[in-house]
């Protein structure tokens, strides 16, 4: 019998509709070597209402159990290493730094810390539809799972057939300008960043903590708060 893992719901960030794209480094701040394309991912066109975001922490050996997804879920590997399989492929291993895309409908049959000594940690980001559980056990769960809760960024129904997933690398005191032109999901993957956007408060975002951008058409900073050791922001672009 199919069971959905319980799923945990906070309120939706700020003005939550993601957006944009067109990342620039600024004259007088430290030189970025521009956003490096890590997935594109795939699918049938979808109305998304909300991005649900969950945080993991597998312990050393921790085995996932089989499951699908009636959500497409994108996400990044934060911390160890993650063996994944889907059926009809061969495993594969994900390191700290790597994105994923677990499909809808196939089966994933391995998604286990590799580590016998170490914990993983990895987030994703499923794109539902109204009234959709992301995730579907086909047994019910013997060993919990250290699931914690990110916000769940609410959207307007956008149609969304893709994901690409960036790094954005940003040196000491640097300073990225975004103008939004699509949906655009964020994920502070290293140090500390100040996200200034015209209108609003500046919120100051650290490792581990995502966010999501105003509407289409607003404009925004990124800028890394450390003059001593970079920043590495992750962002998931909806096409």
């Amino acid at each position: 019998m199919k069971t959905p893992l319980k799923t945990f719901r906070t309120t939706a960030v700020a003005a939550a509709l993601a957006v944009a794209t067109a990342l620039t480094s600024t004259a007088n701040a430290a030189s970025t070597d521009g956003p490096i394309k890590l997935l594109t991912a795939n699918f049938a066109s979808r109305h998304v209402v909300q991005v649900e975001v969950g945080d993991f922490h597998f312990k050393p050996g921790q085995v996932a159990p089989i499951h699908t997804h009636e959500a497409p879920a994108v996400g990044y590997v934060a911390e160890g290493m993650i063996i994944y399989q889907v059926e009809g492929g061969k495993p594969q291993i994900l390191r700290a730094g790597d994105a994923f895309f677990e499909p809808i409908g196939t089966r994933i049959l391995r998604f286990d810390n590799a580590s016998a000594t170490e914990e993983a940690i990895f987030l994703d980001f499923n794109l539902e539809q109204i009234d959709e559980p992301f995730i579907v056990f086909e047994e019910k769960l013997t060993e919990a799972i250290d699931r914690r809760t990110m916000p769940t960024i609410k959207l307007d129904g956008n149609s969304v057939e893709k994901v690409e997933v960036y790094t954005n690398k940003i040196d000491p005191s640097g300073t990225i300008n975004l103008e939004s032109s699509e949906p655009i999901l964020g994920l502070v993957a290293e140090g500390v960043i100040e996200l200034r956007v015209k209108g609003q408060d500046v919120t100051r975002i650290a490792a581990g903590e995502t966010f999501a951008l105003p509407t289409v058409g607003s404009q925004a900073t990124i800028i890394n708060v450390s003059a001593e050791v970079p920043a590495n922001v992750i962002t998931l672009r909806l096409r």
